[in-house]
């Protein structure tokens, strides 16, 4: 599950807290702010804005407005659904040949998300089933810089030209955002800087690190995952903040 989920229910978590709690002072803002819900800069007004999209959301905002507690196991379960159907649509595609809009999602499912289907290791019915657990490098205990340089290079939180120039005035189509640093006349994404960029700083970076790198041969999807689930996560963490400090 991506980040999005645990965010989404921790806010659910902490709306039913505010409830149960009995500091008159607190259920005085809680109300106040419910009053306010029609101002952009309230937190009712974001939490009801992000519960539009989900399948359930008219019971779920009437359950905000009416400051009543929500379900959290059924919460959770619409949740899940509505985001692994977003995964699914976008399943069959590339980060190449997907619509910009939803390029970053579908880089995120291809590199970095657990593939939808039967496979041994994919994301099953059986997974669905299971209580979703954070990625593991959040659960282990590694210094925030790196964790931190994962989370940017998983959410496109980087400075590489396939995400640089999808903010830039004048936008380059996707395929013309070729890597500035060689002469590959390759996009410039997250699988070419980390694992085949011939520039002399990250070939040095790759050497240094005593981590295992998919030979280029290895077309496909598969390649970034394979080297970002490797077992020594301190050590992938390292290599890509390294990287992440040569893109400022």
């Amino acid at each position: 599950m991506p980040i999005f989920f645990y965010w989404f229910r921790c806010t659910i978590r902490f709306w039913n807290s505010l409830l149960s709690s009995n500091n008159p002072l607190l259920e005085k803002i809680v109300r106040a702010d419910l009053l306010l819900a029609n101002r952009s800069d309230t937190w009712t007004y974001q939490v009801l804005h992000a519960l539009q999209d989900l399948p359930t959301s008219q019971q779920l905002l009437d359950a905000i407005r009416s400051r009543q507690t929500i379900n959290l196991g059924q919460f959770e379960l619409t949740l899940r659904e509505h985001i692994i159907g977003g995964w699914r649509d976008l399943d069959i595609l590339t980060p190449h040949e997907a619509h910009h809009s939803s390029r970053i999602m579908r880089t995120h499912h291809t590199h970095f998300g657990v593939p939808l289907g039967n496979t041994s290791g994919w994301w099953d019915d059986r997974k669905r089933n299971q209580k979703p657990v954070l990625p593991l490098y959040l659960r282990l205990d590694i210094p925030s810089n790196l964790s931190c340089a994962l989370s940017c290079l998983r959410l496109s939180g980087h400075n590489f030209l396939v995400q640089r120039m999808r903010h830039d005035r004048n936008r380059r189509p996707y395929e013309l955002k070729i890597c500035e640093r060689c002469d590959w006349h390759t996009i410039q994404d997250e699988e070419h800087i980390l694992l085949d960029c011939p520039h002399k700083h990250l070939v040095r970076l790759r050497t240094q690190q005593q981590l295992i790198f998919p030979p280029q041969f290895e077309d496909g999807p598969t390649r970034l995952r394979t080297f970002m689930n490797q077992p020594d996560i301190f050590g992938v963490a390292s290599f890509v903040a390294k990287c992440l400090a040569l893109f400022p």
